[in-house]
């Protein structure tokens, strides 16, 4: 039996500050250059005086085809934004303390090198460093990069001092193709690849007052923390202190955390066993913030340098989510602002920290990317919702109040919002998924429509027609062509203690708990709330269920592919760039698949728990037409493709180009004509199979006929049951 709590924009947090609509009177539908349009803001920072801000957003440039950033400044008086920067890449966006200005990381055509932006918008380099290394997914680059184009990179990170005296800063050097003879691990960790990555090594400087660099340590290509940014640099008492990771001979991580006193800039290990994390948010107090317990109301701490703890109240939210606003202390050090995610009806805001007892800033829209004064009295957000277009905001830290000041997206501004609500369902195993309802245009009680879940793990949340989380999946669009959206997440983990223990074993590769109970309480879980959730609206006269598709990618394809090879619900399904639970991914998996499956597939103690799940194994239990959507020609999904075929089950993979012959497109597409198409395509698959559709004018219409061979041979229907765990 599934129970439904419907929840209503700040109804927990108490404190409900809705920006008004900026719809104009002659508002219209979406339509599918407003999808690719969207724009994915990356950073923002207020000025030194708090009379302007600075933010970089992404847009696709249908002309160059290539995804560009755009640096902008607005007025925070009059709201008047201009653009001062466009190029291949713009990240990690800051005020330089002391001055008037901003820097960043910028690919002006040198690779991505550091540059400061004075007020005027004038750009000049910082530093500068022509011996780069490859980021992307790019045969030999250095890693691989999900987010982005290949990416010459010569300066990876830095920071600078409070009083903006000091730099400290990573710049890479691209090692020499090494032509000596591999062996075992080695040779296998490059199953798949078509060529061999490239590897580079990462040297930390000291920049002074007198701008003289001291070369503090050359770091090997196996520190992630230094290569992927997670150095955790901070300043305090006369020291800059920043993580590295040391990995042992059999493969062990640690990370340890260096001190580097700037009188002698002389590095030494202050901790040799710092506690890896993405965030570490800073307290009033001098500790770290964070939220514990679990369940819809979460415990907010200071742990003290001592590690004793302030416990500030229980929340309806948790601070520390990677897609909240970073924290931030006052310079006095009395009051501290953290970003935070809500538990129900997934949102952003922020909480204020002083003495006294915690408020909430935020409401029904979110609040991310966030910059704030360093007395922390006033500030700016970007404010956003499933209907609600990003915009500019100011925030008053005082009294919590929020003022738009300019909108970011103006040509969406004008977009008439579809009709979504925010939804917790509870499935048969009472497990919790949230996510919301977009409803079609003009929808009309009593008729059924088709429906088609979308499914991204946990980014179904107050943001915009997220590509995080819809993918190429034009979620909005459907809507105006008449389908029942459902965007939903996973049931989180941290909703029980058992279900946390059950993703505690899978994230951290033990066997505390048998392979069949992770099995069940994940991916099989995953499919319980999907169909669960449909099957309301199917009971309640809205869905017809004969017309029901599902899509989802990355971590979401794991959940369509087990859906579609144990239910029986989803005549139609699109997988985007995943392979995970496939038998073939075993050797480079094999810590977290021994947890999953219990052993390699040729095992026959483990082979049953392969056989119960893995979906090329299960082939013939499908009935649904899959189409497999692809970045990279993972052996794993082309194993599922096959499998499904060989079935005679209906089933397409479709491989996107990189820009060349030597790259691959990346997981969250970046190259407009490939998003442009694999929306579109998206749209003729679910048309046929669930409509019976055809467009002459789509350019996958050449497909039909390939489409009408295997609708034809398929051995049958999808009946609309439910799934049943396998024995």
């Amino acid at each position: 039996m599934i129970r439904t709590i419907l929840l209503t924009g700040s109804a927990m947090l108490g404190i409900a500050l809705a920006l008004p609509s900026v719809a104009t009177e002659r508002q219209r539908a979406w339509t599918l250059d407003d999808q690719l349009t969207v724009p994915e803001i990356r950073t923002l920072a207020i000025a030194a005086d708090g009379k302007g801000a600075a933010y970089v957003v992404r847009i696709a440039d249908r002309t160059s085809d290539k995804t560009v950033a755009v640096l902008r400044h607005v007025d925070l008086a009059s709201g008047k934004t201009r653009e001062w920067l466009r190029a291949a890449w713009i990240e990690d966006l800051r005020r330089i303390p002391g001055t008037a200005d901003w820097s960043a990381r910028i690919d002006k055509g040198e690779g991505v090198q550091l540059y400061r932006i004075a007020a005027n918008g004038a750009v000049t380099p910082i530093v500068v460093h022509p011996e780069t290394a490859i980021y992307g997914d790019s045969e030999g680059a250095t890693y691989l990069a999900y987010g982005h184009a290949p990416l010459p990179t010569g300066v990876r990170s830095y920071s600078w001092s409070p009083d903006g005296q000091w730099l400290w800063y990573v710049v890479l050097d691209a090692e020499p193709y090494d032509r000596r003879m591999r062996y075992d691990a080695d040779v296998a960790s490059e199953r798949a690849q078509r060529r061999s990555p490239g590897r580079a090594t990462a040297s930390i400087f000291l920049r002074g007052p007198n701008g003289k660099d001291r070369l503090l340590s050359t770091r090997p290509h196996g520190d992630i923390s230094t290569f992927f940014d997670r150095s955790f640099v901070s300043w305090r008492n006369g020291e800059v202190n920043y993580d590295v990771m040391e990995v042992d001979a059999d493969g062990r991580q640690q990370t340890m955390t260096m001190a580097v006193p700037l009188a002698t800039g002389v590095p030494r290990v202050a901790d040799d066993k710092a506690t890896r994390g993405y965030w570490r948010l800073a307290g009033p107090r001098g500790g770290r913030l964070t939220s514990e317990g679990i369940g819809s109301m979460r415990d907010l701490v200071e742990t003290l340098p001592d590690g004793s703890k302030q416990h500030y109240g229980r929340f309806p939210f948790a601070v520390g989510d990677g897609r909240a606003s970073g924290g931030f202390v006052s310079a006095d050090g009395k009051r501290a602002i953290a970003g935070f995610r809500t538990i129900e009806n997934p949102r952003f805001g922020l909480v204020v920290i002083e003495k006294a007892k915690p408020r909430v800033i935020g409401g029904a829209s979110s609040l991310n990317h966030c910059d704030f004064t360093a007395a922390l009295d006033r500030g700016i957000c970007i404010a956003q919702s499933q209907t609600m277009a990003p915009a500019v905001v100011s925030i008053d830290v005082a009294s919590g109040t929020m003022r738009r000041i300019a909108s970011v997206a103006p040509a969406h501004d004008g977009i008439a919002p579809l009709r979504t609500e925010p939804r917790t369902w509870v499935n048969r195993n009472d497990s919790k998924a949230t996510g919301y309802i977009v409803w079609p245009r003009g929808y009309t009680k009593g008729k059924r429509y088709p429906a088609i879940v979308i499914t991204h793990g946990t980014d179904a949340d107050e943001r915009f027609a997220n590509q995080e989380n819809q993918w190429e999946y034009p979620a909005q669009l459907l809507a105006e062509r008449g389908y029942v959206v459902l965007l939903i997440n996973v049931p989180a983990s941290t909703q029980n203690a058992d279900l946390k223990a059950i993703y505690d074993t899978w994230v951290n590769e033990t066997k505390d708990r048998p392979p069949r109970e992770v099995q069940d309480r994940i991916w099989l879980n995953d499919t319980a709330s999907f169909e669960d959730a449909v099957s309301e609206l199917i009971d309640a006269g809205v869905v017809d269920p004969m017309r029901v598709g599902i899509a989802g990618f990355s971590r979401g394809s794991q959940s369509v592919n087990v859906a579609m090879t144990q239910s029986q619900m989803f005549g139609a399904a699109s997988s985007g760039d995943g392979g995970y639970l496939e038998p073939a991914f075993y050797p480079s998996l094999t810590g977290s698949y021994d947890t999953v499956y219990g052993g390699p597939p040729t095992d026959p103690a483990a082979l049953p728990n392969y056989l119960r799940m893995a979906p090329s194994l299960r082939g013939k239990e499908a009935c649904g037409a899959m189409l497999l959507q692809m970045a990279n020609p993972y052996p794993a999904s082309v194993d599922l493709y096959a499998a499904l075929r060989a079935a005679k089950v209906a089933a397409q993979i479709s491989l996107y180009p990189g820009e060349d012959m030597a790259s691959d497109e990346t997981h969250i597409f970046h190259i407009p004509s490939n998003r442009l198409k694999a929306m579109q395509e998206n749209i003729a698959w679910f048309d046929y199979w669930l409509l019976g559709k055809r467009d002459s004018d789509s350019p996958f219409a050449d497909r039909y006929a390939e489409w009408d061979k295997m609708r034809g041979a398929a051995p049958r229907r999808c009946d609309g049951s439910k799934s049943v765990v396998p024995d």
